[in-house]
């Protein structure tokens, strides 16, 4: 999946008008390229296809994907909200400027410390964990004399179909409360409504990432809705706010079907709409995208070394990154597609696997992989990288993290590359 900008002319490969070699020069390889028109168009369609006649829309950006203050600030340019799943992330968002009542803080093991940066900076909304995590909130806001808005997130055992790593509404899963143990849910309704500190707005599930199938989350609005109605029924509690996370997917091979945002969001607008239709209680309904903005905006260039054959027969292409720069290869058996910018119609006869720097076996970029012939200095080019891959990038083998470039009207270093005084600044 290429970016909005993406072109070809003649042989070389272009992203709104700049030439990606001349690029990769100027600021040295590994470079992560977003493109700005890529991120403000998901974003776009994402405001107009998500809503609907009986309920408000609310998008919240999902800011693990990438993180860095100018996303904060194009993310506030559209008054969506943002998450945050650690103190870092609020940090960053609040020292960006981003409105601290458009945040809304996740986690699944929030430290005190943590919740009690989330509650003294006026966070907007808490999404409470496990019921640990409730007596805890409950006992530093009677601390402070802070009534703080909740959500409490509820794990609506949904099979996902995605990696196992990123499935998360599984009934072994980590995260949430299971809407089926009926014990836990009473112990948490009963604290809940005898307590004056906390505020609960209502439930929030997210069922996995990267998922292409609508009927997965067509299957969590039924099962969300019933639930949060059955239980302000119970309890007499009324709750008007229903988070549905995100997880939606994104097309990394060309052979991948996936559905764009418009038939996606018109689609789930439309089951919103049929459920809630006869209902007075629930008013706004959240969706957390994230992948599905950055990730198609983002590319990641790496320079060629060579060609290695071995005495195996496998054919590895070096090339100046890899797994520190993105680790879901590995993690995850992600698959890319890439291509060389100086040679796109250049036919490909070789096939080799695309590898990195590191010391280990597993920092494979891609796996065969049909290239042309390759000169030292070669440009590569990695689609669909701007999810996940700045935002777990690392200093494995003391490697700096690469820059970061927005390219809109003009290219703009919106993170910099790291030098020698940045891996050794923590030294004593």
């Amino acid at each position: 999946m290429k970016p909005v900008g993406f072109k070809i002319i003649n042989n070389d490969a272009y992203l709104n008008g700049y030439k990606l070699e001349d690029l990769a020069k100027k600021y040295t390889t590994p470079l992560y390229l977003v493109d700005e028109f890529s991120v403000r168009e998901a974003i776009r369609d994402y405001q107009k296809y998500f809503r609907g006649q009986n309920f408000k829309s609310t998008i919240v950006y999902a800011s693990k994907a990438f993180l860095v203050p100018k996303m904060a600030q194009i993310i506030n340019e559209y008054n969506l909200y943002m998450d945050a799943v650690s103190m870092g992330d609020l940090y960053v968002a609040l020292n960006a400027n981003f409105p601290a009542n458009h945040l809304v803080f996740h986690g699944n093991n929030k430290s005190k410390e943590e919740l009690i940066f989330a509650i003294e900076n006026k966070i907007g909304l808490i999404v409470v964990d496990n019921y640990y995590e409730l007596k805890n909130l409950i006992q530093l806001c009677e601390e402070r004399k802070i009534v703080q808005n909740i959500l409490f997130r509820v794990n609506p055992g949904i099979d996902a179909h995605t990696h196992q790593y990123i499935q998360t509404a599984k009934f072994t899963s980590k995260f949430g409360e299971s809407i089926y143990d009926e014990k836990t849910i009473d112990n948490i309704m009963k604290t809940i409504t005898t307590t004056k500190s906390l505020n609960l707005l209502g439930f929030h599930a997210h069922i996995g990432s990267q998922i292409h199938e609508m009927e997965a989350f067509k299957m969590e609005i039924d099962k969300m809705i019933k639930f949060q109605m059955e239980i302000a029924s119970k309890y007499k509690y009324s709750l008007p706010l229903l988070n549905l996370g995100g997880g939606f997917g994104i097309k990394y091979e060309y052979q991948e079907k996936s559905l764009s945002i418009k038939d996606m969001m018109s689609g789930l607008s439309q089951k919103l709409d049929e459920m809630l239709v006869s209902n007075n209680m629930i008013k706004e309904v959240m969706i957390e995208p994230g992948r599905s903005i950055i990730g198609p905006a983002g590319i990641t260039l790496y320079e060629c070394a060579q060609i290695k054959k071995t005495y195996g027969g496998k054919n590895y292409l070096f090339v100046n990154g890899g797994m520190t720069d993105n680790i879901r290869p590995a993690l995850y058996h992600a698959v890319y597609e890439c291509d060389i910018v100086n040679k796109m119609n250049n036919q490909k006869e070789i096939l080799v696997d695309v590898v990195g720097k590191c010391c280990e076996s597993g920092d494979i970029i891609r796996h065969n992989v049909l290239v042309p012939h390759i000169d030292s200095g070669d440009i590569m080019v990695v689609y669909a990288t701007g999810a996940y891959n700045y935002s777990m990038s690392s200093n494995y083998n003391n490697l700096f993290k690469p820059a970061v470039v927005l390219l809109g009207e003009k290219p703009i270093i919106i993170s910099r590359k790291e030098n020698i005084n940045d891996l050794t600044r923590l030294f004593k």
